[in-house]
């Protein structure tokens, strides 16, 4: 079986640099804890876990030694926190997280009622919350944002009259640009200041643009990555949109060959989280698989 790879795929320059650190602080790494899952990527996880490093979901789990903010980043309660108790604060955001974190913080502190899009319960987005003091929305629906925003200027409270828009780094970019067109249109005239901050990150752009470019050279396409990576979620679903049968694994043991059949070509991609090891893996085992008429 031919298999084509997507020309951007697997780790950002963010998971790299993260792991390189934990790979540096060889057998010093057992007993931290990681904020959340360092990675949304099940074998990283594992491997971790395997060399004694834990994870906390929160800073009162964690009463002494060192935790790890992961790349998605945290609120300021969390840092806070976490010097109040006296631990070791190791810092892996991702600079383009911080970047978004900065700038939400900023709007905030302008003036602007901010909006995230993005997924309310994903890690980087709480954080980005966290960072206006809590007073972002966060939503991917702009006919279900908007009664919120009404809500707010009807109330009794001083609410501010100028609205900016930041997004979650991961977030496919046609559909952030889809939302912002129809909150426009849609707009209490309240509001009379509307700023766009695209925040999502050029990795991800990259592998979105990749993986819809093979999706139509391929007869079949594999998403390789974690079921909880949100950058992973969205290739398999951009892949999908583009009319291709598409599965998304975490693992190359999950390959069926009845997926093949009638298949010449099979396009592979995978998330930012991905080990190259296992992307490998998924390339053999496909190769391996002769092809059915």
């Amino acid at each position: 079986m031919q298999v084509k790879l997507a020309r951007e795929l697997g780790f950002c320059f963010g998971v790299k640099k993260t792991l390189k650190l934990f790979d540096e602080m060889g057998s010093d790494s057992r007993g931290v804890k990681t904020l959340g899952t360092l990675v949304h990527n099940p074998q990283v996880v594992s491997e971790l876990k395997a060399r004694g490093v834990g994870v906390a979901y929160s800073v009162d789990e964690v009463d002494s030694g060192t935790l790890t903010i992961t790349a998605h980043g945290a609120g300021p309660d969390a840092y806070a926190e976490a010097q109040r108790k006296g631990l070791r604060l190791l810092d892996t955001t991702c600079p383009l997280v911080t970047k978004v974190q900065k700038i939400a913080e900023s709007l905030h502190k302008d003036g602007y009622q901010v909006v995230v899009y993005g997924d309310p319960n994903h890690q980087e987005v709480r954080g980005i919350v966290g960072w206006t003091e809590n007073t972002a929305l966060v939503s991917t629906d702009a006919k279900e944002l908007v009664p919120r925003l009404k809500a707010l200027t009807s109330s009794k409270k001083r609410v501010p009259k100028k609205l900016a828009v930041v997004s979650q780094t991961t977030q496919p970019a046609e559909r952030f640009k889809s939302f912002i067109a129809e909150l426009v249109s849609l707009l209490p005239d309240d509001f009379n200041e509307f700023h766009v901050h695209n925040t999502i990150c050029q990795p991800t752009l990259d592998r979105q643009s990749a993986v819809v470019e093979l999706a139509n050279e391929v007869d079949v396409m594999v998403v390789v990555g974690g079921r909880d990576s949100a950058n992973t979620k969205h290739l398999a679903e951009l892949a999908s949109e583009e009319g291709v049968p598409t599965y998304h694994i975490e693992w190359p043991e999950e390959i069926d060959p009845n997926w093949f059949k009638g298949a010449k070509v099979v396009g592979v991609t995978a998330g930012a989280s991905t080990p190259d090891a296992v992307i490998e893996k998924v390339v053999k085992t496909i190769e391996a698989i002769e092809p059915e008429e």
